[in-house]
């Protein structure tokens, strides 16, 4: 054994609190942020490449409960702890970096997005600074929200979920040492508190929670398994053997978890322990200087992890936003321009600014404080004034400025159960009905796609008896019994089966299934543009399975004498949304959109449009095609007389249920009525 060897191996040997460098830095620490980052980048450029890099945020929790209860209780210790110190690091490590962020943001976002896109960006930048983000966006987790692509800012979730345990874990520390008895018992408390938030975690889980995922009661227990490191170690004995398997066993763990987890299925979830575990064993096997976290790549990444973090998702934004598609050479250019924000916030931010800003010179803090408060002030301004939408629309054509204000209307133009006369539940079903309760003509099953276009009905019957309608949806669920989709926690097939059980004994003469059929299937990545998705989606493989029951459920209504009629797909694109619809109308000074080319999202529409056709084949039931009606001559537009047609961008608005275009449903929804007036 030569000497280099020797002296690493004596290196291993040396207890835990011993092997950190001169300075206290670990190289394998710094790795693992790497590797956090690279798994967070890789998600969020192509969330169909790498559908579990998300995991990367659980991995950056782990390491933060680690050193920060080193910090603290080691400070606890020596009773050499400051509290008001403490805040005041850490507001030094998170806080200037994030300025410069919200700074750029809000005064290139004023010359460079459109008002409204301003305005969005303006509402987020107060929560990102002031750590609340992650409950704004935890309140925004809803069906019908905005599209979480759309936050510029949604990623300070994480910082702010942070700041709330950095505030929280010193003060029950404190409060545990305060007592000899709970001081004795620290680390058992901290464990049961741990399994506390766990239990918690599973429980919205189970539910179906999509706030769990921001939310520091459901994610304290990633923190907390760092925090118990500090524990273990402890305990551990100085012997090498078992670190370095133990190691490279916790690297293979993250991979594992981020090759496993499925934003899908909700998170997080018992899938987590996974990371979590990889993370865990990588802290506390101890082998602080490893050659694979020490070469270049791995060390700057580490190094410059927090500044790549809170400069990606706004650069994969702009790309997006500057209607870059999605191809290798502009994921490099992405990689490329945050790696580059990154360094240059790390080497003038994070290092010299900051060091300059806390210095112990009251005045330079004045300096750090007026710019955020500058930058608060700005973004308040921004967000009140609608993005200075009056000041940089003032020279437009009345039309334009018409055309404009009505997108952002048609975003919250939604009709449904509003425009409902009645309302009854029947087990599992509610239902809307319209016209006469006791009308038995036409029930309509489906989801939020057949209940788009309730409002055109909602007065088509004029109170003549017998003569209604009634709407049997629930969102996000495919009218097929005893289909559910993965993760939706058994509500979906039952719903089904007992909708079209109901139809066939209560006595309706058609029965008129409506879906958005193909977000159901996985027929194109998540991350593609005109692919509107659902969670839990279902193998195109699985499609014949799926629509046998559902031709099962037809033959089970024609024999009862029940007429059938299926609708096929509508048109679904990013380029329908009213915020894109807004931004077309703003940069052209035009108001009108240009249509969609049909053959966009005709790929995804043929799987469903096949498999209805054979159900039709084999039962005798209506199919229609409502890609007749809304895409004349291969183009479907998206507005019409300087209307948004859209609410987003698969869900037609309210307000537009009465144009003539969506007659073609009336003999088959309303037989007899005339369609209400414009």
């Amino acid at each position: 054994m030569n000497r280099a060897t020797s002296a690493r191996t004596a290196d291993l040997e040396r207890p835990v609190a011993a092997r950190a460098t001169v300075d206290g830095f670990r190289s394998d620490i710094n790795g693992l942020r790497a590797i956090a980052i690279a798994l967070v980048v890789a998600f969020h450029l192509a969330p169909g490449q790498a559908p579990g890099g998300f995991v990367g945020v659980d991995v950056f929790f782990v390491i933060s409960g680690y050193l920060m209860t080193r910090l603290i209780v080691g400070g606890l210790e020596k009773r050499r702890f400051s509290l008001w110190r403490f805040y005041l690091a850490r507001l030094r490590r998170i806080w200037p970096a994030l300025v410069g962020l919200c700074a750029a943001l809000a005064v290139l976002g004023s010359v460079a997005l459109d008002p409204w896109t301003y305005q969005r960006v303006a509402k987020e930048i107060p929560s990102a600074l002031l750590f609340f983000s992650n409950l704004v966006f935890a309140v925004r987790s809803g069906y019908f929200e905005p599209d979480a692509r759309d936050d510029w800012l949604r990623h300070t979730w994480s910082l702010s979920l942070e700041w709330q345990f950095y505030l929280i874990h010193p003060l029950i520390l404190l409060a545990l040492f305060a007592r000899p008895t709970l001081r004795r018992r620290l680390w058992l408390v901290l464990a049961a508190i741990a399994v506390v938030s766990f239990g918690v975690a599973v429980v919205l889980w189970l539910e179906g929670s999509t706030a769990s995922f921001y939310l520091l009661p459901s994610r304290a227990w990633e923190t907390l398994a760092g925090g118990l490191c500090v524990a273990a170690e402890r305990g551990l004995k100085p012997g090498g053997g078992w670190r370095w398997p133990a190691h490279l066993s916790g690297l293979a763990l993250i991979v594992a978890g981020a090759a496993i987890a499925t934003p899908v299925a909700g998170w997080p979830s018992p899938i987590a322990l996974v990371p979590v575990a990889g993370a865990v064993l990588v802290i506390l096997s101890g082998v602080t200087r490893t050659l694979w976290a020490e070469t270049a790549l791995v060390d700057g990444l580490g190094r410059t992890s927090y500044s790549i973090y809170i400069w990606h998702w706004p650069v994969i934004l702009a790309l997006r936003y500057a209607g870059a598609p999605q191809s290798p050479l502009v994921d490099a250019v992405a990689i490329a321009a945050m790696v580059g924000a990154g360094i240059v916030s790390y080497q003038v931010i994070e290092r010299r600014l900051t060091a300059w800003m806390f210095a112990r010179r009251p005045w330079r803090w004045m300096v750090g404080l007026g710019t955020a408060a500058s930058v608060l002030a700005l973004a308040f301004a921004a967000a009140g004034s609608q993005g200075f939408a009056g000041a940089r629309t003032a020279g437009f054509p009345p039309d334009v400025r018409k055309a404009l204000a009505d997108a952002r209307a048609a975003a919250h133009n939604w009709g449904y159960p509003r425009t409902c006369g009645h309302f009854a539940s029947h087990g599992l079903l509610d239902m809307c009905q319209m016209g006469d309760p006791a009308a038995r003509q036409v029930v309509v099953i489906g989801d939020s796609h057949a209940a788009q276009f309730a409002p055109r009905y909602a007065n088509a019957f004029g109170g003549r008896p017998g003569a209604g309608l009634t709407f049997l949806v629930r969102d996000a669920c495919m009218p097929v019994p005893g289909i559910g989709r993965a993760h939706d926690h058994g509500r979906c097939g039952p719903w089904a089966r007992q909708a079209f059980a109901w139809a066939r004994v209560a006595g309706f003469r058609r029965v008129v299934v409506m879906s958005s059929w193909t977000a159901y299937f996985d027929v194109c990545p998540e991350d593609a543009p005109n692919c509107d998705v659902i969670s839990g989606r279902i193998e195109p493989a699985a499609a014949g399975a799926v629509f046998q029951r559902l031709a099962d459920a037809v033959a089970k209504l024609r024999a009862a004498g029940v007429e059938v009629v299926l609708v096929g797909p509508t048109p679904r694109a990013d380029a329908a949304t009213p915020a894109s619809v807004y931004r077309h109308e703003f940069w052209s000074r035009a108001a009108a959109a240009p249509p969609i080319p049909q053959s966009r999202f005709a790929p995804q529409a043929r799987l469903v449009e096949d498999e209805l056709a054979g159900v039709a084949q084999r039962t005798g039931a209506v199919v229609i095609e409502p890609m007749r009606w809304l895409c004349p001559d291969g183009f479907c537009p998206v507005t019409a007389n300087g209307r948004a047609l859209y609410m987003d961008r698969t869900h037609l608005r309210a307000d537009t249920m009465s144009d003539p275009r969506y007659a073609f449903l009336d003999p088959w929804l309303a037989p007899g009525t005339q369609p209400p007036p414009r």
